[in-house]
């Protein structure tokens, strides 16, 4: 009599498969941690484009105080709360509200331009200024707000944490 299993390799342990239980034992213990770890990581993802976006407002403003005393002349840091756009701006004495990308005073000069770019903040990320005006803080060559200037404070919100960018009278900008 023939033997079908006597010519069949011996399945060792070490390769033997999982069965469908265990299987599904393991994604269900996969998905459990991710039902509690995923809104965790969405709020953490949410907190980080905050603070980012409360970063660049506060390093833009760092950069036109920065050309302020460096050109020796007053330069307005804008945040046209319209547009939600920000940056330099070069027009008037107290700037108009509108980040400009070129210096007027290098045109008429006839000196190579300089690039000067604004940055619009993210869709989710709202403001709130005080009196709903555009923020205008105007440095002066030594980096400080005029006098009779008031601090401005920039406040951002989004999914219901906020943040605040701060400018000093003395021209010190902080985040909070």
């Amino acid at each position: 009599m023939f033997n079908y299993h006597a010519h069949l390799p011996k399945i060792r342990k070490s390769e033997a498969g999982f069965s469908v239980l265990e299987t599904v034992v393991v994604c269900l213990i996969i998905a459990t941690i991710l039902a509690f770890a995923l809104p965790n990581f969405i709020n953490a993802v949410r907190a980080y484009r905050l603070k980012n976006a409360a970063d660049h407002i506060a390093e833009r403003a760092a950069a036109v105080r920065a050309l302020a005393m460096t050109k020796n002349k007053n330069v307005t840091f804008s945040f046209n709360n319209t547009t939600k756009q920000y940056g330099f701006d070069f027009t008037g004495t107290n700037g108009d509200g509108v980040p400009d990308t070129i210096d007027p005073d290098e045109v008429a000069a006839g000196v190579p331009l300089s690039n000067y770019f604004y940055e619009t903040l993210p869709d989710d990320i709202t403001t709130t200024f005080p009196d709903n005006a555009p923020i205008k803080a105007t440095f002066n060559s030594r980096g400080e707000l005029p006098i009779g200037a008031t601090e401005q404070l920039i406040t951002l919100q989004s999914y219901g944490k906020s943040i605040k960018v701060r400018i000093n009278l003395r021209g010190k900008i902080s985040v909070e």
